[in-house]
């Protein structure tokens, strides 16, 4: 008995240590992130806290919250690329190759400078789920007057 139970021990102390940590944002990038996840790199990317929850929401919209999401559907034969599906146009602005924009650090880098320049409607995401988008909740972030710090910021609704 005593030789079976030191047996499971071993196995589950195995289990253990082979485990990925549930947090990292550098494991395997194809994992689907969490929304926590995923808003902690956006606001690291440098996205206006406020903002954070409506990006949020575009990612899980663009991408279902997988960094290495690719959509080669577009009409003009280019593909989008990895959290907030950033279109290959942007990789000279970005200064970023394809393989980069799988990165969420990186791709959420590019969206921030993607929103300084066009707003949230660069998304047509956002254009399509404006309203769950504008009420997105993620524990920690205030979205109770969202609407009124993207008029404040001459934001593009």
């Amino acid at each position: 008995m005593k030789l079976f139970l030191a047996l499971i021990t071993f196995i589950l102390s195995l289990n253990v240590l082979a485990a990925e940590p549930a947090k990292s944002l550098k494991s395997n990038k194809s994992r689907q992130l969490s929304k926590e996840q995923v808003a902690y790199t956006l606001e690291k990317a440098g996205f206006p806290r406020e903002i954070v929850p409506v990006v949020t929401c575009l990612a899980e919209y663009e991408s279902n919250f997988k960094p290495t999401a690719v959509n080669r559907h577009n009409t003009n034969n280019t593909k989008d690329h990895g959290l907030l599906q950033i279109n290959d146009i942007w990789m000279k602005d970005c200064n970023l190759n394809e393989t980069d924009l799988y990165n969420p650090l990186k791709n959420a880098r590019c969206a921030l400078k993607i929103y300084k320049t066009q707003g949230l409607t660069a998304w047509v995401t956002y254009n399509k789920f404006k309203k769950t988008c504008l009420a997105y909740q993620i524990p920690n972030y205030n979205t109770k007057n969202i609407a009124e710090i993207i008029v404040r910021n001459n934001e593009v609704m």
